[in-house]
């Protein structure tokens, strides 16, 4: 029977054919059932190890790995826009599955041991700002161990600092073990890869998935919930209950001039935001009872001048905040902030449990 040392070596690294990985957030009770969904039952080989499949297209093999039921990793060397196009088809019109969508800090930090050799940075604001605002349309493209040093000299300028968001990165990571890779790696985790060791390539991609993971499941913590108090707490008699969680707020680095406009872009129901609502707006602030029409949830916002408060429901996705935050640093403001200090460190990829560690 087909094993994962099988996928290894059918996927051994060529520098003529990179090996391509794609990870897609998945809501399922049962994986192996919506992935049969998406490919046909007949297309999934099953393999020695419960949680890797063979998926079969016309054009060739997909290597599903479901090790994190949550996310998943597709391993390939087809051609990218071969699974690109079928992986985008599938996330688009699929309210259980979604991107990853790393924020900005993510690619920049890629890893303790990485060292970057290209970057580049892709800032859009026309659907925010207006034709006067300094970098409203920024892209930079550098190459060389110093790129990223650079990037950090530019956003260092008031004119620039809100318009410098990472969008894809290629950096050289070495093991005394495993060899050498190239990783390329884009914002919505799609990676390309070439070097000594697929293994070691998995082992990375595990890596970025996690501290992106901590991410969202931290803003899944904060999610409002009532729960009833236990005996001994508040209530001696065990009776009643009490409100959890809280709003999840992000502070901006630039102001909101034009609150109609800002919301009427961000809840217009067109990608990448994917919000729906019909905001009320204030003197100095609006709010909004919204829909995310990718996984159909309620989610609540307040957004003013220069803050934006998010309130999740219990079950709500916390990828919902994440994909916000991205396309935010992409479209508005590339050094926008979480207020909570424990998010703002997963956002900007610090977290000492997981630095160094590959598996």
């Amino acid at each position: 029977m087909t094993t994962r040392a099988d996928m290894g070596r059918s996927l051994a690294l060529d520098p003529t054919a990179p090996t391509k990985t794609f990870v897609v957030e998945a809501h399922a009770d049962q994986p192996h059932a919506l992935l049969e969904d998406i490919v046909g039952s007949k297309n999934v080989e099953p393999t020695s190890d419960a949680f890797l499949y063979r998926a079969m297209l016309p054009e060739g093999v997909l290597w599903v790995d479901q090790l994190d039921e949550r996310f998943w990793s597709v391993h390939t060397d087809l051609q990218t826009q071969v699974v690109r196009a079928f992986l985008k088809k599938e996330v688009d019109q699929r309210r259980e599955l979604d991107w990853m969508w790393l924020p900005s800090a993510h690619l920049r930090n890629l890893s303790p041991n990485a060292i970057s050799r290209r970057v580049h940075t892709v800032f859009d604001g026309s659907g925010f700002l207006d034709g006067e605002s300094p970098a409203r349309g920024l892209r930079v493209q550098l190459s060389g161990k110093g790129a990223a040093g650079l990037l950090d000299h530019i956003s260092n300028i008031d004119e620039y600092r809100s318009s410098v968001s990472f969008d894809r990165v290629q950096a050289s990571l070495a093991d005394s073990d495993l060899g050498q890779i190239e990783e390329g790696v884009n914002r919505m985790g799609h990676f390309l890869v070439t070097g000594d060791s697929f293994e070691f390539h998995a082992q990375f991609v595990r890596y970025v998935v996690q501290r992106y993971r901590r991410l969202v499941g931290l803003c899944e913590d904060r999610a409002l919930s009532y729960k009833p108090y236990t005996t001994g707490s508040a209530g001696d008699d065990g009776t009643g209950g009490g409100v959890w969680g809280g709003p999840i707020v992000i502070r901006f680095s630039r102001r909101v001039n034009d609150l109609d406009a800002f919301m009427g872009t961000l809840f217009s129901s067109r990608a990448p935001y994917r919000l729906w609502g019909a905001p009320e707006i204030k003197s100095d602030y609006a709010e909004v009872h919204a829909v995310d029409l990718h996984v159909a949830n309620g989610i609540r916002l307040d957004v003013g001048r220069d803050w934006l408060r998010i309130y999740l429901d219990e079950g709500s996705c916390g990828n919902t905040v994440a994909r916000l935050v991205s396309n935010l640093q992409h479209t508005f403001d590339g050094a926008l902030s979480f207020v909570d200090p424990e998010l703002q460190g997963a956002l900007e990829a610090k977290d000492p449990s997981l630095l160094g560690v590959y598996n």
